[in-house]
């Protein structure tokens, strides 16, 4: 039995256990050992400038509040002005650097301004959270075309062309960066918890798709791209929802998924904004506390 572990020298090398390393090729050394970079050097982000969407309250709020406790700046990029002054003033109060721009982003000009906005502000762009979203519980047969057309445009349209805004930024800069796209553990499901968010599932859906499409054009270009598929927050959004009443009775009787604090999932969220993502690409992250598999709060 022994003979299956037989000590190799010479793997212990490429380590940097008993040496700095061995390079397999010029520039290619394995990391381990002495040869690994330290983990407080891989989380730290200072001197990264940051866009969050939807980052004035919610789960967007706690990103912010995470990237920059690492060291970034970072630009709120919302549509609910209130919250997210009320953001920053929370945020210079911890002497962090954050700046917010009203930002609809349904309107590819709006998207514009707040990478225009933050390259004024702090010389480029090197993380991009799209984060902002709306959703809504309607059956299906009652389901409008504006309803539809204002939850795709934000969850799905916004998406994709903040992405390309900041790409197009990040090309110019030349040094790659990152993007995390948070879509919806919905994106998985033709039948999210009490169901009536089919326009919701086909946004999210279509959020998963587009980072996954995405990795290989961009990851030539020194860019990671990978997402986080939350399950239910304590959020605004999520305790204000209006119901219908069928799905109100239902919920009296169907064992409810887990929901949880929205800064479980921004921590997944940061570590993809870090070095940890490097070797990530087209990535989809579950954060749901198990429900996927029926695990019930």
């Amino acid at each position: 039995m022994e003979n299956l572990y037989t000590f190799d020298g010479m793997y212990q090398r490429l380590l940097g256990i008993d040496i700095n390393g061995v390079e397999l090729a010029p520039g290619m050394k394995i990391r381990g050992g002495k040869n690994a970079k330290p983990m407080k050097d891989i989380l730290e982000l200072n001197g990264k400038v940051a866009i969050v969407t939807g980052g004035a309250m919610g789960m967007g709020f706690c990103v912010v509040n995470r990237l920059c406790e690492a060291g970034a700046n970072v630009v709120i990029a919302d549509i609910a002005i209130e919250y997210a002054n009320a953001a920053v003033e929370f945020f210079k109060s911890k002497n962090y650097n954050v700046k917010f721009i009203r930002t609809d982003v349904r309107y590819i000009p709006q998207i514009q301004a707040a990478v225009d906005f933050t390259v004024k502000e702090f010389g480029g762009v090197d993380i991009l959270v799209n984060n902002a979203a709306i959703f809504s519980q309607v059956k299906f047969l009652d389901l409008t075309e504006e309803t539809y057309d204002d939850t795709v445009d934000t969850d799905l349209k916004g998406t994709l062309f903040f992405t390309q805004a900041v790409v197009k930024q990040m090309v110019r800069q030349g040094r790659g960066g990152k993007i995390v796209n948070v879509a919806s553990v919905a994106g998985f499901s033709a039948e999210p918890t009490y169901g009536c968010m089919i326009h919701y599932v086909a946004a999210k859906s279509g959020v998963v798709g587009i980072t996954q499409s995405l990795a290989k054009e961009l990851k030539p270009l020194g860019i990671n791209i990978n997402c986080v598929a939350p399950g239910g927050m304590l959020t605004v959004g999520g305790m204000s929802i209006k119901r219908p009443p069928e799905i109100i009775e239902l919920s009296k009787t169907h064992p409810s998924a887990p929901t949880t604090d929205p800064d479980d999932v921004a921590r997944v969220v940061f570590m993809l904004c870090t070095e940890i993502s490097n070797y990530m690409h087209g990535a989809t992250v579950v954060v749901d506390g198990g429900a996927r598999w029926g695990i019930q709060k």
